[in-house]
């Protein structure tokens, strides 16, 4: 994914096309978690809609992925695409970290500690989503996206 901006030909636009596609199954069975869940009412339970951030977070990395389509034909018109699609791909892949945290957190506290810490929901989501804000900005500020991706 780092060179998704450059001039691709080739090799690369051949691993594009793959990355590409495997971000369409990616989305396609994210989307049927999700409607399973939604249709067994699953996120009723706390820790199904733990799993659901997680899944929902993913879905968005999918969606970036398949995005990458559009640099197939690169050229410097498609350069703030291109720095817009690395902010959210490194925001969307720090968001999936913390969301794996607090799950990791919130079993420990359950089965270690046999504290339910369901209490902390809002802490959870609203924290995940500041932290992998302010994390992808840091080179957006910086103007470290550029024309071979995330990290130039």
């Amino acid at each position: 994914a780092n060179a998704s901006c450059a001039n691709v030909t080739g090799t690369n636009s051949f691993l594009i096309r793959i990355l590409g596609s495997l971000g369409a199954v990616s989305v396609a069975t994210c989307l049927f978690a999700l409607s399973w869940l939604f249709y067994l009412k699953l996120y009723k339970q706390f820790l199904y809609r733990l799993a659901a951030y997680q899944v929902m977070a993913s879905l968005f990395h999918a969606l970036l992925i398949v995005s990458q389509f559009t640099f197939l034909e690169y050229n410097d018109s498609k350069y703030e695409s291109c720095v817009a699609v690395g902010y959210f791909y490194v925001m969307v892949s720090w968001m999936k970290a913390c969301f794996g945290c607090w799950v990791t957190f919130h079993l420990f506290c359950f089965a270690v500690l046999l504290k339910n810490m369901r209490k902390l929901e809002p802490l959870y989501v609203i924290s995940s989503i500041l932290v992998s804000i302010a994390i992808s900005s840091i080179p957006l500020i910086t103007k470290s996206f550029g024309p071979t991706g995330e990290w130039c």
